[in-house]
């Protein structure tokens, strides 16, 4: 093989490695909540090609928001913050009634037709941090509605 041949093949390894490490996040939605609310959940499927730890997850729409791990096909499963959190090669799903993203101390109202924006810290296994935002989507009425008053 001559080099630039060997040039070329180097170069689509790098590209596949970077292809692999990218972090895609979909799915993203919550219900409405209202400013001060205590917390609020939002959930999330987080794809990656490569395993990560999720390092933190901020918004300005919270104060915080913890990272809150649960495992519904689990009995003894008791749902629990985490300070970080491994997220293995491919979906990581955080579901209704499973691991949520919640907000605590909601400093904005949250309603629909308007985007919360999440942005997720994640570390490689070499300790390189990579930051994704994503928008939520608010889905749910705000209040009650007239029907059920």
């Amino acid at each position: 093989m001559n080099r630039l041949g060997a040039a070329l093949v180097g170069c689509a390894f790098l590209a596949a490695g970077a292809a692999q490490a990218e972090v895609t996040i979909a799915n993203v939605w919550m219900r409405p909540a209202a400013a001060g609310a205590a917390r609020a959940d939002a959930y999330a499927d987080l794809r990656t090609g490569t395993p990560a730890t999720l390092v933190a997850v901020r918004t300005p729409a919270a104060r915080r928001v913890d990272i809150v791990v649960h495992d519904p096909r689990d009995p003894s499963s008791v749902p629990h913050v985490v300070e970080k959190l491994a997220i293995p090669r491919g979906e990581t799903r955080f579901a209704l009634k499973g691991s949520v993203l919640r907000l605590i101390d909601v400093t904005q109202a949250i309603a629909p037709g308007h985007p919360v924006p999440l942005r997720f810290e994640l570390a490689d296994e070499s300790g390189k941090l990579t930051t994704v935002e994503a928008q939520v989507e608010v889905r749910g009425f705000v209040g009650a509605p007239a029907a059920m008053r």
